[in-house]
């Protein structure tokens, strides 16, 4: 009797594992702050823009655009630093509205993507904002796919639903020794 208990509540805890261990690949990662900061107006452009994440992004897929009055102004490849992914801009970017796109690979690997705009008064080249100069937004090209959650559902019911089984067997198996 004490063996089959302990099978059961092994398998219970097994499986109680299993449902548990998808909450933490749910959580992704999330932009906490960004330097400049949305909506504001700073007086001169700084020489790159600054995204804070909740957990340190990936590199793979990383991608900041930076978009001003006379288009696109990132000048390389962004730079991961732990939470922080940064996008030097072109100095000869101009005063204005500016707007970011942003993606970047969560640290469990689902897509994270978003914009925020700010207003620079002067640019790096040192020329001042345009009133009501357009902003040619470029848009990153992302994947939106929500298909990750419902196969970790899945996968987690089905491992549930075999480690119920295998208990199960082991329990009725146990029961058959016992009679013997």
């Amino acid at each position: 009797m004490r063996r089959r208990a302990s099978v059961l509540l092994g398998s219970v805890l097994l499986a109680l594992g299993v449902l548990a261990a998808p909450g933490t690949a749910w959580a992704h990662d999330v932009l906490e702050r960004t330097t400049p900061a949305n909506g504001t107006t700073v007086d001169r452009l700084p020489g790159a823009v600054t995204l804070t994440f909740s957990e340190e992004p990936l590199a793979l897929g990383t991608q900041v655009v930076v978009t001003g009055p006379t288009g696109p102004v990132s000048s390389g490849s962004p730079v991961i630093d732990g939470r922080d992914v940064t996008q030097a801009l072109a100095p000869t970017a101009p005063g204005g509205d500016y707007t970011v796109s942003y993606r970047v690979t969560s640290d469990d690997g689902h897509p994270v993507t978003g914009t925020f705009s700010f207003h620079a008064t002067v640019g790096l080249d040192g020329s001042t904002a345009t009133a009501g100069a357009t902003v040619h937004v470029t848009p990153v090209t992302t994947s939106t796919s929500q298909d990750f959650p419902l196969v970790a559902v899945l996968l987690t019911v089905i491992g549930t639903v075999v480690l119920l089984v295998v208990g199960g067997y082991l329990v009725l198996r146990g029961r058959e020794a016992d009679r013997r």
